[in-house]
């Protein structure tokens, strides 16, 4: 007596092998980028840097446009706003000393603008209040020399923004994981045995 046919299995869909994540998020390592070794940088920074560096340009062009007035004396009364209200004789110490002050202003608001573009780029968290000192300088400086350096005020309240916006704040804080898991530097041994360990001799 044959038995009846049975009826066809349905086919089995196969099993996926179950597999744990990479080590990386198994020690929750910060994600580096395999091209440059360090945290992804977000757009936002990106922007700040570069807006660092136009403000730098802009407090530059500023200083130009005052130093080429002053340089004629039909012009040099109406230079910058400080020597409008002091009204100093050319030539005299007084106007000397005020270009020594629009002098170091200038540095002084060019180097922060810059200084802080770069060591954003670079995750320095004191970026953010250094960004607020940037502003600040370029607002003095708008004001004691001329009405153009109001575009670099705008360029570094740009660049202070972007410092305080959240994808900075999470890179500034990958960047100090990063620094807090540097490897220990070599330390010298204390005692060097040459030739045979002595369990050897």
């Amino acid at each position: 007596m044959t038995q009846p046919p049975s009826p066809a299995q349905p086919p089995t869909t196969p099993r996926e092998i179950a597999t744990l994540p990479p080590l990386e998020e198994l020690r929750d390592d910060v994600p580096l980028s395999p091209r440059t070794g360090e945290p992804r940088r977000p757009a936002t920074v990106l922007v700040a840097a570069v807006v660092g560096y136009v403000a730098v340009a802009v407090v530059a062009l500023t200083y130009g446009w005052h130093w080429y007035r002053a340089a004629y004396s039909q012009t040099y009364p109406i230079s910058a706003h400080l020597t409008q209200w002091v009204q100093p004789e050319p030539g005299r110490w007084l106007s000397l000393t005020l270009e020594f002050v629009y002098t170091a202003l200038t540095g002084l608001t060019a180097a922060s603008a810059g200084v802080v573009g770069y060591h954003a780029w670079q995750g320095q968290r004191w970026t953010r209040w250094g960004g607020g000192v940037a502003l600040a300088l370029a607002a003095l400086s708008a004001t004691l020399v001329n009405l153009y350096g109001l575009i670099s005020v705008a360029f570094a309240a740009i660049l202070w923004l972007l410092l305080l916006l959240p994808p900075t704040t999470r890179y500034f804080a990958l960047w100090q994981r990063v620094r807090e898991q540097a490897p220990t530097p070599y330390r010298r041994p204390d005692h060097i045995v040459y030739g045979r360990l002595p369990k050897y001799r």
